[in-house]
């Protein structure tokens, strides 16, 4: 018998479930953390530097032979305080900039890359005990912030289409090969360029001590680029796939309505000066992070744990790696076209 009661019921539910918003489904990188918010930044800092720790104990037979000859004792107090100080600060760098474990692992790979690389090319350290101290750093700032944090959807392939912009770029094996690619060679430029040029007779003034300047006489610009493939990837996953993901926000917004006429002093100044798609805010940032974190980390660990540099020299060799690291995002907003790749 028709119910026309049922009838009218089951319509309404089919209409309900034709405008309702699709179900999301909740997966455990969305579980929100049980952990306390003002003890997890305390607990980041305490896990990764107890983990640094504890990996440079295990290593530290395997290097001691290499890096016996160079290191100075740190006696006094601020030299300690200004390391740990600033392990500190680059993981508060990270954290309330909002980086995943991923994020910390590609910075961390490019700020202590220019100490270790030094190391292993002017001071006799082998390779191997290079790789070993730079994992260690890399280990102990990935693994506190991916128990602390979920994973960005930049870095997740399976992200949902709304969660970051150009899915499909992002995840294609061409473009990333391409400019890991570019990156490497921008560090292998500005590196081969200064070997050629005046960092031999830099390192001679300011470095006291050092065992071998062949490095820099007999480098050759396709080795060297070659042996910064590694970096290059990490700066495209640190520089380069945030700013193509992200996705437009209130400040683009705002941008677009931006009418130069009617605007104000202040507006058409604010406009000249930040008025940038989410994008190349996105790129901007985290350049400005990248030289940073790599001025700083190089600058101090240069000075305060090797014999006989000045501090001049430490900042020079600071300095160049900074300047690569501009040029790394420069050629990103330029060969990424940041501004017009489509949502």
């Amino acid at each position: 018998m028709f119910n026309p009661y049922a009838a009218t019921t089951m319509v309404k539910r089919k209409q309900m479930a034709a405008t309702s918003p699709p179900a999301v489904p909740v997966t455990p990188l969305q579980q929100p953390s049980k952990i306390p918010s003002l003890l997890r930044f305390p607990i980041l800092v305490f896990t990764s530097m107890a983990t640094s720790a504890a990996m440079y104990s295990l290593v530290s037979q395997l290097g001691t032979g290499d890096l016996a000859g160079v290191n100075k004792r740190r006696d006094e107090w601020w030299e300690i305080a200004a390391v740990l100080g600033w392990k500190a600060t680059e993981l508060a760098l990270g954290w309330w900039g909002e980086y995943d474990g991923w994020d910390l692992a590609s910075l961390t790979m490019l700020s202590h890359l220019p100490y270790l690389y030094l190391l292993t090319t002017f001071y006799a350290v082998r390779p191997t005990t290079l790789w070993l101290g730079l994992h260690v750093d890399i280990v102990s700032t990935y693994l506190p912030f991916s128990l602390l944090r979920d994973s960005s959807p930049i870095h997740r392939s399976e992200a949902n289409k709304g969660e970051v912009a150009n899915r499909s770029i992002l995840n294609d094996l061409n473009i990333k090969l391409y400019t890991s690619f570019l990156a490497a060679a921008v560090y292998g430029v500005v590196i081969y360029g200064s070997f050629r040029t005046w960092l031999p007779g830099f390192l001679i003034v300011h470095f006291e001590g050092l065992k071998d300047l062949s490095g820099a006489y007999e480098a050759a610009l396709p080795g060297v680029t070659v042996g910064f493939l590694t970096s290059g990837y990490a700066a495209q996953a640190f520089l380069f796939r945030p700013a193509l993901g992200a996705k437009p926000d209130a400040h683009d917004m705002q941008m677009a309505e931006f009418d130069a006429e009617t605007a104000t002093l202040g507006q058409t100044i604010w406009y000249n000066i930040w008025g940038y798609s989410k994008r190349s805010r996105t790129l901007i940032k985290r350049t400005a992070i990248l030289i940073l974190a790599s001025s700083m980390q190089t600058g101090l660990r240069t000075y305060i744990t090797i014999e006989g540099v000045e501090p001049i020299g430490a900042a020079g060799w600071a300095a160049m790696w900074a300047a690569a690291a501009t040029l790394v995002g420069a050629v990103f907003w330029w060969v990424g076209d940041v501004e017009g790749v489509s949502n």
